[in-house]
């Protein structure tokens, strides 16, 4: 027998139907509202349709017994304090949500984290994220981000990014506007996930956490958008390529009302949020109503301060410690790129920890196991758990540095601002600033 997931008819006569049994998962997209009776679901299911919102798994059913386990009464305990989370908790999370409090605050909101660095090895081709989104599938009601947009770009801040270094860490002014115009509140629980493919959800993921949302409500789906289809998950298949499509009624809501904030809509193209036409239409002039909490992202730290652990490590090479106080001051350096530690340098006393050790082989957007990555530190030396241990992590271009970051909170490290710091500028500057010291390919081992 099938049980019945969700059913939603469209205003634009789009229904999609999630069907799902012990068998698989069976989805189909209907074209007209009139078309269900021709498929024979109507006859067939209505009934179990109209009682929709006693569908819960039993999974649902366990979960709403209680609270979130730590005591604390939450709207989707599937998320509650939880930062990896599975496809199949998102999917519960979100029927429940839809079958007790829809368009209700706080709510759920998926984020497209999707972000390439390389061609696609299959096709040789750049994908582009954005282009991605508008088309289609997104999970419902899905927002877009894209890192190199959100930022503190040359072109809006030439005073802070002279250098015009990629995907800096933005205002959080900025950050708060981008909130207001996506409809994203501070009390809302975010599921950052991608298409496959895409390896950097953490960064998406850090971003939202150094900017000060409650860290118990950022959530990384363990598994891709085409993972959340194949379970049986409602998406959105209308392209957003022109404002009609971009503007229909969609799953009985307007789009404008769900994923854009009132007043905000002229800040968006194709679906897209103009971040360049957001700053110059709102950021003198608009207070953000997201709540800001910090005075700029925190966990960041600039080259000086890397450059203080590097020329600490220089002088004491050779050299024991004189007392347990120094040694208790002592700064790891964590390089998590790929190839280009040994190809393009790396600076001295760096620790070489691969951001793809970090993910498992067979999925890169799920997360190694905690006893995995515990021989992943353990094995370099590095006492992740000790507090005094400054830790600061290096990548390319201060993105898949946040793997490392979310490695550290997953093993349960007690991050504070002062001992564990992603250097946002990562090689992206370092490799280019003379006299930086740097052990270049030639002079490694």
């Amino acid at each position: 027998m099938f049980g019945c997931r969700y059913i939603c008819v469209s205003l634009a006569s789009t229904a999609c139907v999630a069907l799902s049994s012990r068998r698989g998962t069976h989805a189909f997209v209907i074209t007209t509202s009139t078309a269900i009776n021709s498929f024979g679901i109507h006859d067939r299911f209505a009934k179990r349709i109209l009682r929709s919102t006693s569908c819960a798994s039993s999974f649902d059913s366990e979960m709403d017994k209680g609270s979130a386990g730590n005591g604390i009464a939450s709207p989707f305990p599937q998320l509650h304090d939880k930062t990896l989370v599975s496809v199949q908790h998102c999917l519960d999370a979100f029927n429940q949500e839809q079958r007790s409090q829809p368009n209700q605050s706080p709510k759920i909101v998926f984020i497209d984290g999707s972000w390439y660095h390389r061609p696609d090895p299959t096709t040789g081709r750049h994908r582009n994220p954005s282009q991605e989104y508008t088309m289609g599938p997104r999970l419902h009601n899905a927002r877009n981000l894209d890192i190199d947009a959100l930022a503190t770009t040359r072109e809006l801040f030439p005073d802070q990014n002279p250098k015009g270094l990629p995907h800096m860490m933005p205002p959080p002014k900025l950050f708060g506007l981008a909130m207001d115009a996506s409809n994203i509140r501070n009390e809302d629980h975010l599921i950052i996930y991608a298409r496959r493919g895409a390896l950097f959800t953490p960064r998406a993921w850090f971003l939202f956490i150094s900017m000060g949302h409650d860290p118990k409500k950022v959530h990384l789906m363990q598994g891709s958008l085409e993972d959340y289809m194949e379970e049986g998950g409602l998406v959105d298949t209308n392209s957003l390529l022109t404002k009609e499509d971009e503007g229909k009624q969609q799953n009985g809501e307007n789009q404008y009302c769900a994923t854009m904030g009132e007043g905000y809509i002229d800040c968006f193209e194709q679906g897209i949020l103009n971040v360049t036409r957001l700053y110059h239409t709102h950021y003198v002039t608009t207070t953000p109503q997201y709540s800001l909490n910090v005075s700029s992202a925190t966990n960041i730290c600039g080259k000086e301060e890397v450059l203080d652990a590097v020329n600490s490590h220089l002088e004491s090479v050779n050299v024991e410690p004189k007392s347990a106080q120094e040694s208790a001051k002592r700064t790891v350096i964590i390089d998590t790129r790929g190839s280009g530690y040994a190809k393009k340098g790396h600076m001295p006393s760096a620790i070489h920890l691969p951001y793809s050790q970090i993910a498992t082989p067979t999925n890169a957007l799920v997360i190694q196991p905690k006893s995995t990555l515990k021989k992943l530190f353990e094995e370099r030396g590095i006492d992740y758990l000790d507090p005094d241990l400054k830790i600061i992590l290096s990548c390319g271009s201060g993105v898949s540095v946040c793997h490392g970051y979310l490695a550290l909170k997953s093993l349960g490290r007690d991050i504070t601002e002062e001992n564990t710091r992603i250097y946002d500028g990562s090689w992206k500057e370092w490799g280019k600033e003379d006299g930086l010291p740097k052990i270049l390919p030639n002079e490694m081992d």
